[in-house]
């Protein structure tokens, strides 16, 4: 089941996408009117990777989003997606935030309501991306982290803080359809490309 809702601006700062945590590519779209609305995904357990990859790449795609960063956008809700049928009960639901027409944040949203062990995970992913009190780190620095916590858990965590810049986070939300707890992991998508020459 798909369904797009329209969202009052009183609701915007629910999502939890800062306007300077969105990626490069802003300027292409400030003449655009500033409607907000949410494409709301029920994925069946079993298939909600595949389903959540099939709705990000069309969002993004007909957003003109390069091939890259769709990839990068599918590799992470599909891991978000496993995560969620592996680790929490349904029902299951993709939510893409889009502002003007752009994709802006993903959420992938389950039944589950237990978020201290991701935001455990989340913390020590976002610290260990901090620049050192000499400056920031070279990127060749950060590929140096130590990996081997997420060996056995906090592997899609680790791909969709990575992937998104450092921009995924996880908190407690109402489930779209019959309106119970649950809780999102939530992730940044790619801006759209400039296009022209170069």
């Amino acid at each position: 089941m798909r369904a797009e809702q329209p969202v009052p601006k009183e609701a915007h700062h629910r999502t939890a996408v800062l306007a300077e945590e969105r990626r490069s590519g802003d300027a292409v779209h400030a003449a655009c009117d500033d409607t907000f609305r949410v494409l709301v995904t029920t994925l069946r357990g079993g298939s909600a990777s595949r389903a959540a990859r099939a709705a990000v790449r069309r969002a993004l795609l007909e957003a003109g989003v390069a091939a890259d960063g769709i990839g990068d956008a599918e590799i992470i809700v599909a891991e978000l997606a496993a995560n969620s049928e592996k680790h929490a009960c349904g029902p299951y639901e993709l939510r893409i935030h889009f502002l003007s027409g752009i994709p802006m944040w993903c959420e992938m949203v389950d039944g589950g309501t237990r978020l201290a062990e991701i935001h455990a995970i989340l913390a020590d992913l976002h610290t260990a991306a901090e620049p050192e009190p000499s400056g920031p780190r070279a990127p060749d620095e950060i590929d140096e982290i130590d990996l081997t916590p997420f060996a056995e858990s906090g592997r899609g965590l680790l791909l969709a803080h990575r992937l998104s810049g450092g921009h995924c986070y996880a908190y407690p939300t109402t489930m779209f359809v019959g309106r119970t707890p649950g809780k999102a992991v939530a992730f940044s998508l790619p801006a759209p490309s400039c296009g022209g020459d170069g």
